[in-house]
């Protein structure tokens, strides 16, 4: 079957179609389970994955347990500052040797009481002095790429990918340029849902805004001084770098709590190949956002909170404002998106995609689907 994904070429030179309109992904995409399982492989395994700011382990002896896909890994403080990240799993007989988060300096695996240190190294193995042959610089834990990137740990399941700044360059810079502190920032609060969605129906629906005119009409307003202010429509763009996205325009917004009226400042959202996004706000408040894949149509999304201290009567009501707000929204409009996917009666719509990649063009979802595309290459046969 040719192209059963219903995808065309992608000019990345000029982001645009070659051919318009641009159909979307066909449907088995979002919802057969062997695709979802070829995914966790070849999507998850080897792109960077977001699992927590350093706050978490700034000290000698911190850890804590984080899971990619079916993988659970240990990220250590080491007592000499280095950050590591561990499979999850001992190299006797597979049990796991750490839960939570914590300070500890040897992980003792609760089946064997084999032991190790904060670098993976083994350290003690009962009666390995009357078994033949055994070293224990022979079974250390499996180590795994990790990066810190202005203040946050990404990992990748593939010992052997690209440096962030070499797959995704200029992305941390951008970043750092926005929110020169969030490395020293203190984690506040979490907004979270379980989505009745694959991942990349939300994962598309958040770098769209084809739909906030009609959705998020507060996102598009300047009224209301409780309501935090709104984007400009006219200067609102996503622009595409590769594996990372960048969400701009003119905002509203309050630029103190003291202080009557509005002032336009920049709005900067920054999202991350495959399920990774960051958004800076005034005032030191950054937040991140991650939709992680439970199975091919339920999806984990959370969006993390980062102050310089702790949160007052006004942040708490910025974070109820979120959740209330376009994070509820675009929950039933996913769910319903999945639902859709799976009726006899869809054939796949197009991208609507136009020339200027206004503010409700979807370009942005036709770049996404183009990486998947990369990503899944050779993956499936022409039953899908």
């Amino acid at each position: 079957m040719e192209d059963p994904w219903g995808l065309a070429e992608f000019d990345e030179s000029c982001n645009l179609m070659r051919v318009s309109p641009r159909k979307s992904l066909a449907a088995v995409a979002y919802t057969d389970a062997a695709v979802f399982d070829e995914e966790l492989d070849r999507v998850f395994a080897h792109s960077w994955q977001y699992v927590g700011h350093v706050e978490r382990v700034r000290e000698p002896g911190d850890y804590f347990v984080a899971t990619i896909g079916r993988e659970s890994l240990i990220v250590t403080r080491t007592d000499d500052g280095e950050l590591n990240a561990l499979f999850n799993v001992c190299a006797h007989r597979a049990a796991r040797v750490a839960t939570g988060a914590g300070r500890k300096r040897r992980f003792s695996c609760p089946y064997h009481g084999w032991t190790y240190d904060g670098h993976g190294c083994l350290t003690h193995a009962p009666n390995l002095e009357h078994v033949a042959g055994m070293r224990l610089r022979d079974y250390a834990l499996t180590t795994c790429a990790l990066e810190v990137v202005h203040g946050l740990i990404f990992v990748n399941l593939d010992a052997s990918c690209e440096p962030i700044a070499q797959s995704a360059p200029g992305f941390a810079d951008d970043i750092a340029s926005f929110a020169p502190d969030l490395p020293e920032l203190r984690f506040a609060h979490r907004t979270e849902a379980k989505l009745k969605a694959n991942w990349k129906v939300a994962v598309e629906n958040f770098s769209e805004c084809y739909h906030c005119p009609l959705v998020h009409r507060s996102f598009f307003s300047q009224a209301g001084d409780n309501e935090g202010g709104g984007v400009d429509p006219e200067t609102y763009r996503v622009e595409l770098h590769g594996v990372w996205q960048r969400h701009h325009g003119a905002s509203y917004s309050v630029s103190d709590a003291t202080v009557s009226g509005r002032t336009r400042e920049e709005f900067g959202v920054w999202w991350l190949w495959p399920n990774f996004a960051v958004q800076c706000h005034l005032g030191s408040m950054v937040n991140v956002r991650q939709w992680v894949p439970v199975d091919v149509d339920t999806t984990h999304v959370f969006v993390d909170w980062f102050l310089p201290e702790a949160p007052g009567p006004a942040e708490r009501q910025i974070f109820a404002d979120h959740a209330a707000g376009v994070f509820a929204e675009d929950i039933p409009l996913v769910e319903m998106v999945q639902q859709g996917l799976s009726s006899r009666g869809y054939r796949g719509g197009p991208l609507m995609v136009d020339e200027s990649s206004s503010v409700l063009s979807e370009h942005a979802i036709a770049a996404i689907q183009s990486l998947w595309k990369d990503a899944m290459c050779g993956a499936l046969d022409d039953r899908y």
